[in-house]
């Protein structure tokens, strides 16, 4: 099966959309991302060449809606919650009831988001780390 990438991005745009609009709403933010992250949870066998990078777009996301982290630009976070959606969406390019292959264009979008975030990602973990370290000294 070839994938339509034109197609996938297309649709990501739209996911993009929705995440601006979301944002603007912490508690359904909040929300989506926890229902994002169950779908993920349920689905992990699929996932497994984007699971480490789906937590830490998770936990970003989270601190970011949780008003913990905002040093991040807000297109990165439309793209990380964009991406979520997307995700999200069961009828999306290739609909995730498919067997087999019904993740697989959220595993391209999702490894797009990352790496196109992966700057602001790295800025994360370095400010994410530090709070643990601070925390264990307090």
């Amino acid at each position: 099966m070839k994938l339509d990438r034109q197609k996938i991005l297309d649709f990501f745009k739209k996911s993009e959309s929705k995440a601006s609009v979301i944002l603007k709403d912490k508690a359904k933010a909040g929300d989506t991302i926890k229902e994002a992250l169950g779908k993920a949870v349920t689905n992990k066998s699929d996932l497994e060449g984007v699971w480490a990078k789906m937590l830490l777009l998770f936990a970003v996301a989270k601190d970011y809606v949780n008003g913990d982290y905002t040093e991040i630009p807000k297109r990165s976070i439309v793209a990380i919650l964009g991406g979520l959606i997307y995700f999200l969406s069961p009828i999306d390019v290739v609909p995730d009831f498919v067997p087999v292959l019904g993740f697989i264009d959220d595993v391209f979008i999702l490894n797009l988001v990352y790496k196109q975030v992966i700057k602001d990602l790295e800025r994360y973990k370095i400010w994410k780390d530090s709070q643990l370290k601070n925390s264990r000294y307090n």
